[in-house]
């Protein structure tokens, strides 16, 4: 795992490597073992390395013995030793055991056609010296990130947008499309970032740029939804071999592998299949918060240790934590993107850097699987039978009550049946509704910013990949639009999080042969009677307690962002209501202090929060977060 940065000048002036070194070491903590750069005139590649297979030989950026083709590469190819030996039995020959060669050379023999062979999370450019053109490509699920810049003159590309924008060249412009965005859906469905001109390549994307064509970028992956005639029983021996098979893949490595264990489903089955594929006792990684029982799962993640003889690891944060991390989270991140997640996820990744240098995790299995309760209320999902669909919505009723409360879940019971029962609403404006945290008209945005976004429609952003699937089922359309937009804002905070202290996470649910496979499984196999991930459960009966399976309460490693916006108002006041906050003109001061002293939305003043600070760090480069070398603050009290 490391990170990668990139210049091309288009109009052939040098390039300046001091200023490509900069931008190379804002990213070191992706990558502190190792560092590289190659300039070519007027293109340059720098590189840091996080050291994880072929320790001794995987520098970069690599060069082909003749010279022509220079690759910079973040990521890993699982599938790396079979592609090296059809590379060998076709002529090639290797210097190094890396699979930073094997992209490369495989890359020489097929071009843009190589990444159909692919399995694994990448982000790399190629340079070929000969035709001075550039190409670049991103994984299928976007696990891996890639940035860029381009101003018809010059195209600038890395891992993380701070290393675009530590070239001081490059203006540092708020793109407010993006922050509204973010504050209807919390997180950006689409290309843009909050920087004006700094978009993100799409997940199942390549481009290239050269003098003549210029830039083009295509997409080379996308998920089919056509149903196989397969049994049940099929589906299921299937699915359990391609979870133990991307499991087998993602556990090489020349370093020592953990595990996250939440006690849910899809982290329990990640931590036994690879504990039953392991030698040595596997190290497993547990969070919890203090504020209340609801926040503490760790009694099912005990029983995943026990069942599978790990190495079980616990940690809690002590009263205060996310001021301390705060600021230096939302620097890692770049943006704000899909909520409070993100400070347990740095908390057990922190935990974790101490002990492993590489880490697996569940993400992905509610997206492809059917597992968020919003998949339920949104589709109007017809049961064979009442009495499984009442217990659904009782178990969800349930859930939000332990988590937010009754009036709370009064209020948003309310209004979701508010939404349902009107005749007027297509199932798009309900899926926007019940996906939406604020839109323009609500009191706290300012007519100030509702001005700079007059022109701009976030729904019909939010409803691109609803609207591109007309044929599918509404419960697939759901689980393609999260697929393609929400599950990268997710992988987002989960790149961010583990690689601030230098840890590479994998994913195995998310080998793009389970999402394929996923895909084809009819619904009513899929969850059958409305059940969550059914068919996911059946996989794994008998491979991890029984206990997880049949657990009620889903929750996702909650967050007591209530008990944080609750007692933190004076603090909150400082920063959301000061001078600079208030020039900004985003919000409104009086209904920004409103909420504050109600905390009855203490979700919607996390991401006002959020904002402030972003704009604090990036845009205003305030003194009390990010000192003369843009690089943050280790800890920072609020």
């Amino acid at each position: 795992m490391c990170g990668i940065v990139g210049i091309y000048d288009i109009t052939r002036n040098p390039i300046d490597e001091n200023n490509l070194i900069k931008m190379r070491d804002v990213l070191t903590h992706r990558g502190p073992n190792d560092s590289g750069i190659y300039t070519d005139h007027n293109f340059g590649l720098g590189f840091r390395r996080l050291s994880i297979i072929d320790l001794e030989n995987g520098h970069q950026p690599m060069t082909t013995v003749d010279g022509r083709y220079t690759i910079a590469f973040n990521g890993e190819i699982y599938n790396h030793v079979e592609l090296r030996h059809r590379l060998i039995a076709d002529g090639h020959t290797f210097i190094t055991k890396s699979d930073t060669e094997v992209l490369l050379q495989l890359f020489l023999q097929k071009g843009s056609a190589c990444l159909q062979d692919l399995n694994g999370m990448f982000a790399f450019a190629v340079w070929d010296s000969k035709t001075k053109e550039l190409f670049f490509a991103r994984d299928r699920i976007g696990i891996k990130p890639f940035y860029y810049y381009f101003d018809n003159s010059r195209f600038i590309f890395a891992s993380e947008i701070k290393a675009i924008i530590a070239d001081a060249s490059i203006p540092r412009e708020p793109n407010y499309e993006a922050i509204s965005d973010y504050l209807h859906y919390m997180y950006i469905p689409d290309e843009k970032t909050f920087f004006h001109g700094i978009n993100k390549l799409l997940p199942g994307h390549f481009g290239t740029l050269n003098l003549h064509k210029g830039l083009t970028i295509s997409e080379y992956w996308d998920v089919d939804y056509t149903i196989k005639n397969k049994s049940e029983k099929d589906y299921i021996i299937e699915l359990k071999n391609l979870l133990t098979d991307s499991i087998r893949l993602q556990l090489r490595s020349d370093v020592q592998i953990g595990c996250h264990l939440s006690g849910g489903l899809d982290s329990s089955t990640v931590s036994c299949l690879s504990s039953n594929q392991t030698t040595n006792h596997m190290m497993t990684f547990t969070g919890k918060f203090n504020e209340s029982k609801y926040f503490d799962e760790t009694k099912y993640a005990k029983i995943v240790a026990n069942f599978a003889s790990t190495n079980y690891i616990e940690v809690s944060p002590e009263e205060g934590y996310y001021r301390t991390v705060l600021p230096r989270l939302i620097w890692h991140m770049d943006e704000p993107c899909a909520g409070p997640g993100m400070i347990p996820q740095f908390l057990v990744s922190e935990k974790a850097s101490n002990h492993v240098r590489v880490i697996l995790g569940g993400q992905g299995g509610d997206e492809l699987f059917g597992g968020y309760n919003r998949y339920y209320v949104s589709s109007g999902l017809k049961s064979q039978k009442l009495a499984p669909k009442i217990i659904s919505r009782l178990r969800i009723l349930r859930n939000n009550i332990n988590q937010h409360g009754i009036k709370r879940t009064i209020q948003k019971l309310r209004n979701t049946l508010k939404n349902q029962v009107s005749v007027h609403l297509t199932f798009n404006d309900i899926w926007a509704q019940i996906n939406t945290r604020i839109d323009r008209t609500h009191p706290v945005i300012s007519n100030k910013f509702k001005e700079r976004i007059v022109s701009y429609d976030s729904k019909q952003t939010f409803l691109k990949y609803i609207n591109k699937k007309q044929d599918l089922s509404t419960f697939n359309k759901m689980l393609y639009h999260d697929l393609k937009s929400y599950l990268p804002a997710l992988l987002h905070v989960e790149d961010r999080t583990s690689m601030a202290v230098s840890l590479e996470s994998r994913v195995p649910l998310l080998d793009h042969r389970i999402v394929e496979l996923a895909a084809t499984i009819p619904l009513d196999i899929k969850v059958k009677h409305d059940e969550p991930k059914y068919i996911l459960k059946k996989a794994v009966k008998g491979i991890i307690p029984k206990e997880i399976i049949s657990r009620k309460d889903k929750k996702g490693f909650p967050t007591p962002i209530e008990f944080w916006m609750r007692n933190d108002k004076e603090l909150l006041e400082n920063i959301l209501l000061d001078e600079r906050s208030t020039k900004r003109g985003l919000f409104n001061p009086e209904e920004l202090k409103r909420l504050i002293n109600s905390g009855n939305q203490p979700l919607l003043i996390w991401m006002l929060l959020n904002v402030e600070l972003w704009f604090r760090i990036f845009i205003d480069s305030d003194v009390d977060f990010t000192p003369s070398d843009g690089s943050i603050m280790e800890l920072c009290n609020l």
